[in-house]
């Protein structure tokens, strides 16, 4: 049991924050009659101190760090007037989307669910009548965001399609049934939302982040609490654990704070907690508060009295996973590190790569090992020799995860994940998603919970996301049985690679050129222009650290406005993990 102290209360500061990739670019320009139509109220910093609301179902008092003031409905408004105006209205959450509502008929502003989600679509809303009390609205959609806040992209095509029905109330019309949700132009949904990460624990004892999308609000960091307390999300549910008790709850379903100390008053349950969930319980609330502006630490309280920590409680806290690396690459048949421009040769078992004629290269973390592709299959290298440990056809670059087990995938059958342990002991896992499918790059994220895999689609391209399911000791054993598509772009697929725990960079062909398209778990994606020939690309960890290897071969990094040849004389861009 977790013992309490009373009196003096346990205060956690945030250390300085670690260096984090930047939010994926949101994209779409306000539609002028929009721009027209709201009128901005003004800004504010979200409160440093002071009462927290809670609930995304409770917004009378809650202070938006932007708000919009739609107007109601005017006296005469044809059907298509509502809702266009309804679709406005929305943007407004304040008093419970008040006057959102207006535009319903009283029995069905009752019913309406505007927190089922949000549907982002950019582009003009065409309306058409379908019959006298119907009519559709047709939408360029780009994604959608459920109740829990989790996005994920819309397929491209044809437009989505949303019904409306309507009534008579005395001489006006009103909606008597509409989607729930409400719908959101991309622009106009990065200034009302935000995006955040939630920490969870993952094998290794390593922080994995989720994203997650929440209204800009001073209710932010209640809301925040209670989703880690609520657990991760689907996807993530086998593949991850929270150091919070079950049971464990708000007291008061709210979180105050005040001079930059975010006071969490927990239940009873909370004392379930040993010292090793205690130590991860504060490593993921430091993680996930440590963005949220005018928070500065926390506190922890179990029904309004202090926890106290143990002694040594740090000991064993998870950590943060943080991978930015020089490019690696094959040049004159030596395996390098590229330092400010200048080739720096690697030794060891590093000195062997070049001569196993490799097609792909990826290092072990810490590089004490690399696996390649060659003619032969899947080779794994290191100081002990060469040894192949994969010889099926049609073969791909292979993967590494974080505790150095090598990933080899058969485009042939790529449901069969071949795992090879650093002892060379090797196993086979299922990866139900990918069944029917070719996939031209599979890579572990660098936490080890996610698996990537990009295949061709009838649109060109898309990017599938599964979770890692791992035994006590780390061991694969399985992938979720599903996956969600977390990118579409256009072109043939061609490379992958992560860059970082949630983002990753997807090469496509177009013609004789190759787009670079930066895309992520439950963010939007953004298009980074194009690399000519281009037929690798490294993550590296960060934007800065991206590569992608052309033709003539040049290497390529990015620049403000585009792309700019940095190396040339490369024969192979290898990839870590």
């Amino acid at each position: 049991m977790m013992p309490m102290q009373r009196g003096r209360r346990a205060t956690r500061a945030f250390a300085p924050r670690r260096r984090r990739s930047g939010a994926a670019a949101r994209s779409g320009v306000r539609g002028a009659a929009l721009a027209v139509a709201l009128l901005l109220a003004g800004c504010t910093a979200i409160p440093s101190s002071g009462p927290v609301e809670a609930g995304l179902d409770d917004l009378s008092q809650a202070e938006q760090t932007v708000q919009y003031n739609p107007v109601g409905p005017v006296a005469g408004a044809t059907q298509e007037d509502l809702v266009q105006g309804f679709v406005i209205a929305a943007s407004s959450p304040r008093d419970d989307y008040a006057v959102a509502r207006e535009f319903l008929t009283a029995d069905y502003a009752a019913q309406w669910d505007p927190y089922f989600g949000v549907l982002i679509a950019d582009g003009s809303r065409p309306y058409r009548s379908d019959g006298a009390a119907a009519g559709v609205l047709s939408l360029a959609a780009v994604a959608k965001v459920d109740a829990q806040g989790t996005m994920l992209p819309v397929q491209p095509g044809p437009s989505t399609e949303m019904r409306f029905e309507f009534e008579r109330v005395g001489e006006e019309w009103r909606i008597s049934s509409a989607p729930a949700g409400i719908i959101l132009e991309s622009s106009m949904f990065g200034t009302l939302w935000s995006q955040q990460q939630l920490y969870f624990v993952g094998a290794g004892n390593v922080l994995v982040p989720e994203t997650r999308w929440y209204l800009s609000r001073s209710a932010l960091v209640t809301e925040l609490v209670a989703s880690l307390l609520e657990g991760p999300g689907e996807r993530l549910r086998e593949t991850v654990h929270s150091g919070f008790p079950a049971g464990t709850a708000l007291v008061t379903n709210s979180v105050q704070v005040t001079d930059g100390i975010a006071r969490i008053d927990l239940t009873g349950a909370m004392l379930e907690a040993g010292p090793a969930a205690m130590a991860e319980v504060n490593e993921q609330v430091q993680a996930t508060l440590q963005s949220v502006r005018g928070v500065t630490g926390f506190e922890l309280f179990v029904d309004g009295t202090p926890l106290r920590d143990t002694p040594d409680g740090d000991a064993g806290a998870p950590r943060q996973v943080n991978q930015f690396s020089d490019p690696v690459v094959l040049i004159d048949g030596e395996l390098g590190t590229i330092v400010s421009g200048e080739f720096r040769p690697m030794g060891g078992f590093a000195q062997s790569v070049g001569d196993l004629d490799p097609a792909e290269v990826t290092l072990a973390p810490g590089e004490q090992a690399a696996a390649l592709l060659n003619d032969e299959g899947v080779v794994l290298v290191s100081d002990d020799g060469a040894l192949l440990v994969d010889d099926r056809r049609r073969l791909i670059a292979p993967a590494f995860d974080f505790l150095g087990n090598v990933w080899s995938v058969s485009a042939a059958d790529a449901r069969t994940l071949r795992i090879t342990a650093p002892d060379g002991a090797t196993t086979s896992i299922r990866a139900p998603w990918l069944a029917g499918r070719e996939p031209v790059a599979v890579r572990v994220s660098p936490d080890g919970a996610r698996i990537a895999a990009l295949v061709p689609s009838d649109e060109g391209s898309q990017v599938l996301v599964a979770g890692v399911i791992r035994d006590e000791n780390g061991v694969p054993v399985a992938t979720t049985a599903e996956a969600d598509v977390q990118l579409w772009t256009t072109g043939d697929p061609i490379d992958l690679d992560w860059m970082g725990q949630l983002r990753f960079a997807v090469l496509s062909g177009l013609g004789a050129a190759s787009k670079v398209t930066i895309g992520g778990v439950g963010q939007f994606s953004a298009e980074q222009g194009s690399v000519p020939g281009g037929r690798q690309v490294s993550g590296g960890g960060g934007r800065t650290q991206l590569r992608v290897l052309g033709e003539g071969a040049d290497l390529f990094s990015p620049q403000t406005s585009g792309w700019q040849r940095s190396e040339s004389d490369i024969s192979l861009l290898a990839k870590r993990g």
